[in-house]
């Protein structure tokens, strides 16, 4: 799953725990073994991906409106600006509660597209821009991921942000030992333009005589024709090992046998993968990333090169120093358990239940479990 997928996912599970909360997770996918007695919420289907609606979510309006109608939400939660966004915003107005939208990636408070190249999804994808950028301006709450994208949200919306709550992972309570062997360098993303998965096969290929090195990618495949050149050449680079997509619990896996984890993303959020690397030992290395004010350089925790070029040297330079790369996860692990614990999911929890409550005191309504 994405990122705003799996906090979401970690949301759903805090506010099930709550003592009188019932929480429905609507979903365009849902598993056709979905079995209800497995997870702690209830999940519907409001649609498919088949077909025309592949390129869209609004042709699901009409099926998330109805099934906001019949479940009569207290508090109505939605990442990533799409259509979604302004359904719910027009629904939670119209029945009086709160809606909290929450900023998954700073595409999100842009005016770039979806996707970054003129195809048949174009005009799709304005639709579903111009609808979220409704959405969020009518949002009752606007949640960001960091002091940046509240700037963003200011300069392009004009609103303030109603919480920055950044995101937040179960951790492990220590690193992980590194195997023996060639030091493994990490990339993980979905193929997308954005993410610039041929950058990091130029990478490996830049270092295909130091045996001492091996570069690993995970990630669901496209199935764009351009990307098909780049599918041939990866299994041709002998130092770089492909393996396809995988579920988090692997990500994980993969990121403590790691020492480097490489973005090569124009622009993210707040990457998922950096809080797996840093809870696991793997050094962050950018090209573009750096996902807040302060720089990671700067707190000690990772680099941004900003050239394919720097990031090579850094890489050069770690590889050959296992002491710098000690220093570097022992302080990005303290900052992972300070700024991005479990703790940050329980306190956007509260405000949203907060939030769902007021309502009810001051309009006398018949009071309810938050659903």
């Amino acid at each position: 799953m994405g990122g705003a997928e799996y906090q979401t996912l970690l949301l759903a599970e805090e506010l099930s725990r709550r003592p009188g909360v019932q929480v429905t997770y609507l979903a365009r996918r849902v598993p056709k073994d979905y079995d209800p007695g497995r997870y702690p919420y209830t999940i519907r289907s409001i649609a498919n991906d088949e077909g025309i609606r592949r390129r869209a979510v609004f042709f699901d309006a009409s099926n998330l409106r109805r099934a906001l109608q019949e479940s009569r939400p207290d508090v109505i939660y939605q990442q990533a600006k799409q259509s979604y966004t302004a359904v719910c915003a027009k629904y939670a107005r119209d029945a009086g509660v709160p809606f909290f939208f929450h900023v998954a990636h700073d595409f999100d408070l842009s005016h770039r597209w979806i996707t970054l190249r003129l195809s048949p999804s174009t005009p799709f994808d304005i639709l579903e821009s111009l609808a979220g950028d409704w959405g969020i301006k009518h949002a009752s709450h606007v949640i960001v991921q960091s002091e940046r994208q509240e700037k963003l949200l200011q300069k392009r919306f004009g609103r303030s942000a109603s919480a920055i709550v950044r995101n937040f992972q179960p951790l492990p309570d220590t690193l992980p030992a590194k195997p023996d062997g060639p030091m493994q360098i990490f990339w993980v993303a979905n193929f997308k333009d954005f993410k610039r998965p041929a950058l990091f096969v130029e990478l490996a290929e830049s270092f295909a005589g130091r045996q001492d090195l091996l570069f690993v990618m995970a990630g669901r495949p496209a199935p764009q024709r351009r990307f098909l050149p780049l599918m041939q050449k990866i299994p041709q680079v002998p130092n770089l090992k492909y393996l396809g997509e995988v579920p988090i619990e692997q990500v994980n896996e993969l990121m403590a046998q790691a020492s480097m984890h490489v973005n090569t993303s124009t622009h993210e959020g707040f990457p998922n993968t950096f809080l797996q690397a840093w809870a696991r030992g793997a050094v962050v290395a950018s090209i573009n990333v750096d996902p807040d004010e302060e720089s990671m350089e700067s707190l000690g925790i990772g680099y941004r090169a900003g050239s394919l070029e720097r990031l090579r040297a850094f890489i050069d330079e770690l590889s050959r120093s296992p002491q710098k790369r000690r220093d570097i996860a022992d302080r990005a692990f303290a900052f992972v358990h300070k700024m991005h614990s479990l703790a940050h999911g329980a306190r956007l929890a509260n405000v949203m239940l907060d939030a769902a409550n007021a309502p009810k005191v001051t309009s006398a309504i018949q009071s309810s479990a938050p659903r």
